[in-house]
């Protein structure tokens, strides 16, 4: 049991907007005998400096957010030393992929059980351009709708939120060429369409893009939708719904260890649902990096 735990709250995201959290988080752990302090992060990057300076000093990291703000406290635990401390979530974002994958809910009660008889599991990193990230990357397309989300984004996002950012995304896109390579191989040259890494098999709303991806197996998972048009990703959407996109003529699958993207023109990437610049990228995987506390008796498969 993690008798020392540091939470680190955005206040902007979902469940922890509640002012009540901190509060009632801090009263149920001290009244199971745990020792915790709260951090609640000010903007952009302040979780993972936090964790980078401090997270050493406690047991275990407990974050409430989403997907991107996980994403970032690990970032600071992984600079900060070989051994990074474990973390459990308290999930507020929009997805919640994390969340999801590791079965962890959204309940005050289920955190002080999961924080005194969890078990802890190891969980694979991906390095992209030498900064991390836990779950999902996406060339093109949908980093092009995150720039257009963040263009007027002020604060906590809904899926309807992505409405509008994706109806543009979708008829102004232009689907650019992108050279793939995995593990040395080149597995298209100057093909036009998208690009999805993975650690996990979930994407937004409950796509399996990558559906044999596994958090724990070493191994980076590409799904590459061949398309240059707007009616070719309607039917790639199509068969993705119904899990039948995987063994298509216009759609590729790899895994491996490390992927290269590369263009000619500029082609954005992002990385759990943050925009992380233009290609290229490269890759890599990063076996056993992380140690997450799931709730007893729920751990992922």
């Amino acid at each position: 049991m993690a008798k020392k735990v540091l939470a680190i709250i955005n206040p902007i995201s979902g469940y922890a907007r509640s002012r009540e959290l901190p509060i009632a988080l801090k009263r149920r752990m001290e009244q199971e005998n745990l020792q915790v302090d709260i951090h609640i992060t000010r903007g952009p990057g302040d979780g993972g400096n936090f964790a980078r300076l401090y997270g050493n000093n406690y047991e275990l990291i407990l974050i409430a957010g989403g997907d991107g703000t996980i994403s970032e406290v690990v970032n600071g635990l992984a600079d900060g030393g070989d051994d990074p401390v474990p973390i459990t979530i308290l999930p507020s974002g929009t997805e919640n992929l994390f969340a999801k994958e590791m079965k962890i809910t959204a309940d005050i009660e289920r955190i002080i059980e999961t924080v005194k008889w969890g078990k802890e599991v190891s969980m694979d990193l991906i390095e992209a351009n030498e900064r991390r990230f836990l779950l999902v990357s996406g060339v093109g397309f949908d980093a092009q709708v995150l720039l257009h989300l963040n263009s007027f984004r002020t604060g906590n996002i809904t899926h309807l939120t992505y409405f509008w950012p994706i109806w543009r995304t979708f008829w102004e896109y232009k689907f650019l060429p992108v050279t793939v390579e995995v593990d040395g191989e080149e597995i298209i040259k100057n093909r036009r369409g998208l690009v999805f890494v993975t650690n996990i098999a979930r994407y937004s709303i409950g796509l399996r893009i990558c559906k044999l991806a596994k958090y724990n197996d070493g191994l980076l998972d590409v799904c590459i939708y061949l398309c240059d048009e707007q009616t070719k990703l309607l039917a790639h959407a199509w068969r993705t719904v119904w899990r039948r996109h995987i063994g298509h003529k216009d759609v590729i699958y790899r895994q491996g260890r490390v992927v290269r993207v590369s263009s000619d023109v500029d082609v954005p990437f992002e990385t759990d649902g943050d925009p992380a610049g233009n290609l290229p990228v490269e890759y890599r995987i990063v076996p056993d990096a992380i140690r997450v506390l799931v709730p007893p008796g729920c751990e992922p498969v």
